[in-house]
């Protein structure tokens, strides 16, 4: 087996490469291909580059007189290969820790992103291009970006087309290619960032999970109002601005979840966004050991959290709202009712169909207490006579019970929901139902809305929202 140690030699010529490159004659090329050929780069797309890095002493062939450019590279070559294209490790200095640990350390004290295969595991081509744009530019870049990046800046026009999805990120990453994006990276940069770059969570408005109460307090002020929830945590409720609706979920003065279905206040690791169809934000989740499918949303975990994607199948199966949670609270088992929840979920409930309708434009909803009396007496009655329908089993409708609170409506209408965990899986099963609940949600003709929601039942959570216009 060839050495990883062999494969590379040590570079003393700095920033120079890609200039003397460039001046090279065709004559001189044509003898520097010829001094370096091998029997398997003859008329190979990439035997210029080969040539460059041979030339360059970034790279070596076999002994059996071949250059193996379709051969995988793995993350501790490439990294070496990077490093050593600009001469940014003393590789004469004695170390005990492999001939790769220079390079890692290198990388770790700049904040380089690097995969989570073992150094030995050949590296994927989106794994490649994140290392790359964050070393070159000195940020951090979601996958997506750093391909894009990559794009538009010249230094890969992609496998298939010069596209993220032509990109393919998930290939595995040949020698020829690894010898190409360094050479376009060098001509476009001739020196990397010595910028550290700062490790970038998953946040919403510049809080992550973990941060302190104190941290959020600071950064966003008081809560509007602060909910018991079913995990046991408190939901600190935002939503002075409904078009910005927010929701932290705090234990022990920690971040233990948010939530929120506003797009500009998310910075999502992967790349994923509000707005963005699901399709597109599962190309660019990590690749997990546990996803969740439902008609209304799609969940992935990791060791850490619990992402959850909430759907919106009819704008194009685009994402709707976001919802994070510590791993600690992933599990059923986790979750308790108790009917303290009861006002916390009809409260939520009210905002987010408030913050449904602010990101449409359409005016919202004024809350009713009659309206309320009404809903919450519904979901009450169908938890303690275990029914669910809007018309109860004495013949009431629901316009019958609204009448009977004293609400003098012109035009009225209810959504019911149960069994859904808590008041953001029923928005969203009534956002997606193509049974009228989510004409009536977003219905400019509807001015208030009063909401209901009993705990107990054979359904656990009965949901009941009435609307109407005086």
């Amino acid at each position: 087996m060839h050495h990883p140690k062999q494969f590379f030699s040590i570079l003393k010529k700095g920033g120079i490469i890609a200039v003397s490159f460039i001046l090279i004659s065709s004559a001189a090329a044509q003898a520097a291909t010829e001094k370096t050929a091998f029997k398997d780069t003859n008329g190979h797309w990439a035997s210029t580059y080969i040539a460059w890095a041979i030339d360059q002493k970034l790279a070596q062939g076999y002994e059996d007189g071949n250059f193996q450019p379709n051969k995988h590279v793995n993350e501790a070559e490439f990294l070496a290969m990077l490093i050593r294209a600009y001469s940014l490790v003393n590789e004469s200095a004695e170390n005990d820790g492999g001939w790769s640990k220079p390079y890692y350390d290198y990388a770790a004290n700049h904040g380089w992103p690097l995969s989570t295969l073992k150094p030995g595991g050949e590296l994927l081509r989106g794994q490649a291009a994140l290392l790359l744009a964050s070393a070159a530019v000195g940020k951090s870049f979601s996958e997506q970006s750093a391909i894009q990046w990559l794009l538009d800046e010249k230094i890969s026009s992609g496998r298939t087309s010069a596209t993220v999805n032509g990109f393919n990120s998930d290939g595995k990453l040949t020698r020829a290619e690894a010898l190409t994006f360094l050479y376009n990276l060098k001509l476009h940069s001739n020196a990397l960032s010595e910028t550290k770059i700062q490790k970038i969570d998953n946040s919403l408005g510049g809080i992550s999970l973990n941060d302190s109460l104190q941290k959020l307090e600071q950064t966003l002020g008081q809560p509007s109002r602060i909910d018991p929830s079913e995990y046991g945590f408190s939901w600190y409720v935002y939503n002075k601005s409904y078009a910005n609706l927010m929701m932290f979920g705090i234990q022990n003065d920690r971040v233990a979840a948010l939530f929120s279905n506003a797009g500009g206040s998310w910075n999502m690791v992967s790349g994923a966004a509000v707005g963005q169809t699901i399709d597109s934000a599962k190309k660019l989740l990590p690749k997990t050991t546990k996803t969740e499918t439902a008609d209304d949303f799609y969940a992935y975990s990791t060791s850490k959290d619990r992402t959850t994607l909430f759907i919106d199948r009819q704008d194009s199966s685009k994402i709707s709202g976001i919802l994070i949670l510590d791993i600690a609270y992933s599990k059923a088992s986790k979750i308790t009712y108790n009917s303290k929840l009861e006002a916390a979920f009809e409260e939520q409930l009210f905002d987010l169909a408030n913050a449904e309708r602010a990101k449409r434009g359409i005016p919202l909803f004024i809350w009713d207490k009659l309206a309320a009396a009404s809903a919450h007496g519904h979901s009450s009655d169908m938890s303690a006579r275990g029914f669910f329908d809007h018309t109860n089993p004495d013949g009431s409708s629901p316009f019958d019970r609204m009448k009977a609170e004293g609400v003098k409506y012109h035009s009225a209408s209810e959504n019911i929901a149960a069994g859904y965990p808590n008041s953001i899986f029923a928005h969203y099963s009534w956002v997606n139902s193509k049974s009228g609940h989510r004409e009536t949600l977003l219905s400019s003709k509807l001015k208030r809305l009063g909401t209901g929601v009993a705990i107990g039942g054979s359904y656990q959570v009965y949901y009941t929202q009435n609307f109407y216009t005086p």
